[in-house]
């Protein structure tokens, strides 16, 4: 009985918690002039846990010139879910990306790097963009950031990330630089110069080793 009393009791804390929450981002939507219908208010009053984000992603899909702006608001108010939104937001508008990155990581600084990483993993294309937003809002982990969206962007994109890290916090350029080729190698070699070269040295010799120096020649 006792347990029972305990669970109802927590079970109603934490309903409490997020109604809470959903009403924050309710007003710091309407705070920041987004305009909402009733339809919209209730969904984001009733709306729980990434629930919340979806929401958020339905907002800034009808109304992609206030994506940043409506980001900003919702992680302002509910900064738990900082990467969810980012990264439901920028799958909504991909085009917005770099302004919701960096409404993002001005509104939670402290999960910068986070913030990045789930932007990036939903437009990857954007990677570079993305990179330069996070880390004008965010120069003091510029490094951090460069990393995170190097392990999330395909390999292919590490010079361009690179140099968008660069640019936004130009006197960090030796530790970005560094910090990018510490982070891409395992998938940037393989599709490098020196990683046909490498597997083509070993295998011209055990030819030879295997028919002596002269008959490999002609093969």
């Amino acid at each position: 009985m006792r347990k029972s009393l305990i669970t109802l009791t927590l079970v109603a804390a934490l309903s409490s918690a997020t109604s809470w929450a959903d009403e924050s981002v309710v007003a710091a939507l309407q705070a920041a002039g987004v305009e909402l219908t009733a339809e919209q208010v209730a969904a984001i009053t009733v709306a729980q846990g990434d629930q919340l984000a979806q929401v958020v992603a339905s907002l800034v899909a009808a109304n992609p010139e206030n994506a940043a702006a409506i980001t900003s608001a919702a992680v302002a108010a509910a900064p738990a879910l900082a990467t969810a939104i980012t990264q439901a937001a920028v799958a909504a508008a991909p085009a917005q990306a770099a302004a919701i990155t960096q409404a993002a990581v001005s509104a939670a600084p402290a999960q910068a790097v986070a913030i990045t990483q789930a932007a990036v993993a939903a437009a990857p294309a954007q990677a570079a963009t993305i990179t330069q937003a996070a880390v004008s809002a965010a120069p003091a982990q510029a490094v951090a950031i460069t990393q995170a969206a190097v392990a999330a962007a395909p390999a292919d994109q590490t010079a361009a990330i690179t140099q968008a890290a660069v640019v936004a916090a130009p006197e960090q350029a030796a530790a970005i630089q560094a910090a990018a080729a510490n982070t891409a190698p395992a998938s940037s070699t393989p599709s490098g110069p020196a990683g046909p070269a490498s597997s083509a040295a070993p295998s011209v010799p055990s030819s030879s080793a295997g028919g002596g120096g002269t008959p490999a020649s002609p093969n």
